[in-house]
């Protein structure tokens, strides 16, 4: 059985035989063959010209890089310029919540509202469209001692789920 890689560059390739076909022996423009394949004119172009893709597949390589940390893969925005450092790794370099301040605010939370809070509870776009006259928008604004509330999408980046990192935050109660 091939794999999803393999069926790609067998359909790359027969259509890049057939554009070649139609340009060469037929002598359709572009915009002909374009429409007979059912692709755009500037795919057909680059069958004609990089039929295989090995021209690309060259381009790309010097577009990638190795992370200064993990040496994990890196990516960049042209030849020779790829990130010094992987996704991971930038994002923990530049983490504005750390894991003990999420903990501290979910505790926070737990003792000022008598419950743990819920992915909706951290959302500021959950907030702002209830229909409870505001309540859960002041809440979310009024943080608590330690600062503001960490957004949802930052626990669950960091935790898999608000429940989780609820289970973790309170089970570390001081």
């Amino acid at each position: 059985m091939s794999t999803a890689r393999e069926q790609r560059a067998g359909e790359r390739s027969r259509a890049a035989r057939l554009a070649r076909h139609y340009r060469e022996q037929e002598r359709l423009p572009v915009k002909e063959i374009a429409r007979l394949l059912g692709r755009a004119p500037t795919t057909i172009t680059a069958y004609l010209h990089d039929p295989d893709a090995t021209k690309t597949k060259a381009i790309r390589r010097r577009y990638r890089g190795n992370c200064r940390k993990c040496g994990e893969p890196t990516w960049g925005a042209g030849p020779r310029a790829a990130a010094s450092l992987c996704a991971r790794c930038n994002g923990a370099a530049t983490r504005k919540w750390q894991p003990e301040q999420i903990e501290a605010a979910l505790r926070a939370w737990n003792e000022m509202y008598g419950k743990p809070a819920s992915s909706t509870d951290l959302s500021l776009t959950h907030a702002t469209r209830a229909r409870d006259g505001g309540v859960r928008l002041r809440r979310l604004k009024a943080g608590w001692s330690g600062g503001v509330f960490p957004p949802a999408s930052v626990v669950q980046y960091n935790y898999g789920t608000v429940a989780h990192a609820n289970h973790i935050a309170l089970a570390q109660t001081p």
